[in-house]
């Protein structure tokens, strides 16, 4: 599955193209034809000075290991005249340094060298460079270099393709969670592509696959940064992949943002990670403050799936929300995902006669099985069922068990924000279905990430990382939407409670 979706969704548009060192000149060419310029040769597009923009994206590699901290700089090969070095870049992480070079003749051949400290580890000339492109260049010490990728540059100075990641849960199991998330990226990708926000450049995914695991996160992401060369990953969806492939995208400076994960701190990794969806840190005390004295609980019961490191935070959240205003909790049942019954815990739970049951748990089918059991066994509507982020699609699944639960949660199909209803028509029409509230982060995510493209007018990695880290008060279906200093999101929480089928606002 993993293949064929790569297959399908990685539209990456690749040169190459190979020559040598020392005068020779290139070999082969197989530039896009999407442009009638884009089908000439290299060497007749090097001769087209028309233009007075380039991009270049270099990697610098010892062997197989990427050289950070290098300086690269590039000259223009003149006949008869000493290389003057004037345009430069200093490789991050992974190895990549990009090299902006502009004046009244771009297109022709260059000279480039790296240098660390003072010292040069290597040179290489005759590498072409074209006006009006961006170009990723392998410079690999003691070899010769290769150009990997051409794509054409929109007048702003966007590649005409801007390639981004995605890392999603994509077993089947865990379909319910990874496909609205799916259809919000893909809605938002529709409406950014057909508009003219990035100037005439598009959007193109590479998806990969967590396997809704540790391992795979931090698989899909080296594959993604190492391979694919993304400078963003919209990624991973849940928090367990979240806490092991953050460091991963921190360490090689590459732009990591979690449209759904929400446990605490994990923002915090590093400054090239970010996140749409509330903390539970924010979501949840702010839900049991709402909903505490209106509701009248004072006493309590708990379940936590304890093998779902997100339920672990939701339950951490909820105890220590719940101890601050003076709740008291009669018991703490636990579970683990995929359990077949509940009905044991829920069966310890109705004997103490709690006021409120509150849920902390990940699996979809999970969530829908407690609160058909409970209900099922006797626990009446007065006593509410509190499950923060449950979703419309597991009210409809429950039924009548549903009536009366509550969530907290980011978003509402009925809020007035900015392009809200908008995006509800265009979900429903387009999927069949109502949207969920990953689905709407989802969306406002990659709307979001379209502004950073816009402002920084630029795939380089720290120009997007602090394009994003200065939103502020920007207008989206969330609300008005910001980070805070850890990259995390800051919009108005919402609790709603099921009525009928439907969420509404919990009054």
């Amino acid at each position: 599955m993993f293949n064929n979706l790569r297959g399908a969704l990685a539209f990456t548009l690749i040169a190459g193209v190979t020559w040598s060192c020392g005068g020779d000149r290139l070999t082969t060419s197989q530039l896009p034809e999407a442009e009638d310029d884009v089908g000439r040769g290299a060497s007749k597009l090097a001769a087209d000075g028309s233009l007075a923009q380039a991009s270049v994206i270099v990697r610098v590699r010892q062997g197989q290991a990427s050289l950070s901290g290098v300086t690269v700089e590039f000259a223009r090969s003149v006949s008869g005249r000493a290389a003057d070095f004037a345009w430069s870049g200093e490789t991050d992480a992974r190895g990549r340094a990009r090299v902006e070079i502009a004046g009244n003749r771009v297109s022709g051949y260059y000279r480039a060298r790296a240098m660390h400290g003072g010292t040069a580890l290597g040179s290489w000339s005759s590498i072409p460079v074209n006006a009006g492109y961006e170009s990723t260049v392998e410079l690999p010490i003691g070899e010769k270099p290769r150009v990997t990728g051409s794509l054409r540059l929109t007048p702003g100075g966007l590649p005409e393709q801007i390639l981004i990641g995605l890392v999603l849960p994509w077993e089947e199991t865990q379909r319910p969670f990874s496909q609205p998330i799916m259809n919000g990226f893909e809605l938002a990708r529709a409406e950014i592509n057909g508009s003219s926000r990035l100037g005439g450049a598009s959007i193109s995914f590479v998806v990969g696959n967590s396997r809704g695991t540790a391992e795979g996160a931090v698989e899909a992401f080296d594959n993604l940064i190492h391979h694919d060369g993304v400078p963003v990953i919209l990624g991973p969806a849940l928090s367990t992949g979240a806490v092991a492939a953050f460091p991963v995208a921190q360490q090689n400076q590459v732009v990591a943002f979690s449209s759904t994960s929400v446990v605490p701190g994990l923002s915090a990794i590093g400054n090239y990670i970010f996140r749409a969806g509330l903390s539970l840190g924010v979501l949840v005390p702010g839900g049991v403050e709402l909903t505490k004295d209106k509701l009248s609980y004072r006493q309590v019961a708990t379940m936590v799936d304890e093998s779902d490191f997100f339920a672990r935070a939701s339950d951490e959240a909820l105890n220590s929300a719940l101890t601050g205003a003076d709740v008291e909790i009669l018991a703490r049942e636990t579970f683990e995902t995929g359990d077949s019954t509940f009905v044991e815990q829920l069966t310890r739970i109705q004997a103490l006669n709690p006021d409120a049951v509150f849920v902390s748990g990940i699996s979809p089918a999970d969530r829908v099985r407690i609160l058909v059991e409970g209900r099922q066994l006797g626990i009446p509507f007065n006593v509410p069922f509190v499950v923060p982020e449950l979703t419309v699609d597991e009210v409809q699944a429950a039924g009548k068990a549903a009536e009366g639960a509550i969530t907290f949660t980011g978003w509402v199909r009925t809020a007035t924000t900015p392009g809200n209803q908008e995006f509800v028509e265009n979900y429903t029409a387009e999927f069949g279905s109502d949207p969920n509230h990953w689905a709407a982060q989802s969306f406002a995510a990659l709307h979001i990430l379209s502004e950073a493209f816009a402002n920084a007018n630029s795939t380089d990695v720290n120009a997007i990382r602090n394009e994003l880290a200065d939103i502020r008060d920007l207008d989206t279906i969330l609300g008005q939407f910001s980070f805070n200093a850890d990259g995390d999101a800051v919009y108005d929480p919402v609790v709603l409670i099921a009525r009928g089928g439907k969420f509404e606002i919990f009054e």
